[in-house]
């Protein structure tokens, strides 16, 4: 008797803990937010295209809140959630998480907009708390890291983080005895375009506790303080940011991964696509980073500040603008990795080296930049191995003011018309394994008029084909033992190490032992050697793919497996 009663209990049990399907639509739900009140754990809230004018929260619950279909554009586009007419001047946000929500509440397939933040205490380093106006389009924070993916933010207006803001943990890294909790939201595959994190925007915090912190920073999206976010495959474009990260700006010990994003068309007035700052330490890697811009605060592309250490590898870094550091700026005493990227076509100087840093440089292809390759200054101190530096349309490939002491060694620095060097660093051509020659890129980049940036008609540049052809001087010309533990691949993903010696720059010559006379491509001229070895025997054949010594089917049936295989500095 026992026994069935039991498993009575766990049948019904198991009835009650299978997930519902709640819908907004007519006939069921009018809001998204009743159906929120009435989902529990492991529910699914599946809203149909319409516009809900509400400013919505998750309540702590571990929900999926979806659009009928997150992958379709159109359905996407057609449900919007706007959060223009809240009622409470205090909450503007579109959609709050705050209430240590994890992972497994998702929000997915909608449009945010109309979000102008909500009011939040945050405890900023050095500076103590402070009112913010935060989280236009998504505001996270009580220790809240949900899943938000496959949404479109646009027309988003508040202080900090326009589209996505989440604050962490309000501990001190520096203190070992309570360190702090590091978060781990996930915000993949949205849209940020058109957010705006602006200042001036006349909200009054709840009370005078304390100051007002008005400064406009993430323009698409703020990690704040503990934020260890996966931010990976989103478009972010066309999104402003008063002061700090035109597009993501991740702040106080923040770490996390941002990868496979595009970046484009930001504007701040530092750290215009990305800004990293006060011991962050995020890996950035496979970004297209592209025509973003700064003021003379510095940082087009990407800025790197205050003791942070980021790993920044394999990305395109191109057109970005600024008057210091158009790609690249790092400053006070920060120590970034910067390898195997792309760093080209960019309006200044590539990089830009300040206030004590020590980045570690290797293995990049800095070249076709306005103002010259890199620039180091304050007595930076840098690792300088293994790049391409040079065709820069004015200034110097590497230049250094007097107390910079660069470690420079194994580049090629090539065909700046100020010179390959200044005359604080002098000239280390044929020096510590440095050359000078044409690397024999497979096409240079040019800009639309075939002018320089610096005519006005000019539209926009188109970055070059930067692999080495095989027979360049760049090959195997590296230095294997500075190459860092973290680069094990090159730009392509391939091997960093081909033949046993790295090559300069940030693509490794990967050949194709079926390309038989290495022109890049496996086709006729492999099949007539081929051919002519057929049915022939001996230990010196060259179409002895099996290594049988002798010339039969097999090596054929290899072969056709290669056949058309073209080497990167073909395509």
């Amino acid at each position: 008797m026992k026994r069935v009663l039991c498993s009575t209990l766990l049948v019904v049990c198991c009835c009650q803990l299978q997930a519902a399907e709640l819908y907004v639509r007519p006939g069921d739900y009018s809001s998204i937010q009743a159906a929120i009140n009435d989902a529990n754990h492991g529910d699914m809230v599946i809203v149909d295209p319409c516009t809900y004018y509400e400013n919505i929260n998750f309540k702590g619950k571990a929900i999926t809140l979806t659009s009928l279909d997150p992958n379709d554009p159109c359905v996407v586009a057609a449900t919007v959630i706007d959060g223009s007419t809240s009622i409470d001047p205090n909450v503007g946000s579109v959609v709050t998480f705050n209430s240590g929500e994890g992972n497994d509440s998702v929000l997915t397939g909608f449009t945010i907009t109309g979000g102008n933040g909500s009011w939040l205490t945050t405890s900023w380093l050095y500076y103590g708390k402070r009112w913010n106006r935060c989280g236009g389009g998504v505001l996270c924070c009580n220790m809240s890291a949900p899943t938000i993916t496959k949404n479109t933010f646009t027309g988003n207006v508040t202080d900090q983080g326009a589209g996505v803001y989440v604050y962490g943990n309000p501990v001190n890294p520096n203190n070992p005895s309570n360190p702090p909790v590091h978060l781990q939201p996930i915000i993949t595959y949205n849209t940020f375009v058109d957010n705006d994190a602006n200042t001036g925007l006349g909200f009054v915090p709840p009370n005078s506790d304390y100051p007002f912190e008005d400064h406009g920073d993430g323009g698409a999206i703020v990690c704040f303080q503990g934020v260890d976010a996966q931010i990976i495959g989103n478009i972010i474009k066309n999104n402003f940011a008063r002061n700090y990260g035109g597009g993501i700006h991740i702040r106080q010990w923040s770490d996390g991964t941002i990868t496979q994003n595009y970046i484009a068309d930001n504007n701040a007035h530092l750290g215009g696509g990305i800004h990293i700052t006060y011991q962050s330490d995020p890996t950035v890697s496979r970004n297209e980073v592209l025509r973003n811009y700064a003021t003379n605060w510095g940082g087009g592309g990407i800025y790197v500040y205050y003791e942070s250490r980021p790993v920044i590898d394999r990305n395109l870094i191109a057109e970005n603008e600024s008057t210091n550091g158009a790609g690249m700026f790092m400053g006070w005493s920060s120590y970034p990795v910067i390898i195997n990227n792309l760093i080209v076509g960019n309006i200044g100087r590539g990089i830009a080296v300040r206030g004590t840093s020590n980045p570690t440089i290797i293995n990049n292809t800095i070249c076709q930049n306005t103002a010259g390759g890199i620039g180091f200054y304050d007595n930076s101190v840098s690792t300088i191995a293994n790049n391409i530096i040079g065709i820069s349309d004015s200034g110097y490939g590497l230049l250094a003011q007097t107390g910079s002491t660069p470690q420079i060694h194994f580049n090629n620095v090539w065909a700046n018309p100020s010179g390959n060097y200044n005359a604080v660093i002098g000239d280390l051509t044929g020096t510590n394994g440095n050359i000078s020659t044409d690397p024999c890129f497979a096409t240079l980049g040019y800009w639309s008029d075939n002018n320089t940036p610096a005519d006005a008609n000019d539209d926009f540049f188109v970055p070059g084909n930067y692999h080495l052809v095989p027979d360049s001087y760049c090959s195997d010309a590296g230095d294997n033992s500075s190459v860092p533990a973290e680069s094990t691949v090159d730009i392509d993903d391939e091997a960093r190490v081909f033949n046993g010696s790295v090559d300069m720059g940030a693509d490794e010559i990967v050949t194709n032992p079926y390309d038989l006379n290495t022109d890049g491509i496996v086709d006729y001229a492999e099949l007539k050697t081929f051919t002519d070895e057929w049915l022939q025997t001996g230990s010196s054949l060259q179409t002895d793919f099996y290594d049988d010594d002798s010339i039969d089917f097999l090596d054929f049936a290899l072969l056709a497996q290669q056949w058309l295989w073209t080497g990167p500095w073909r395509q």
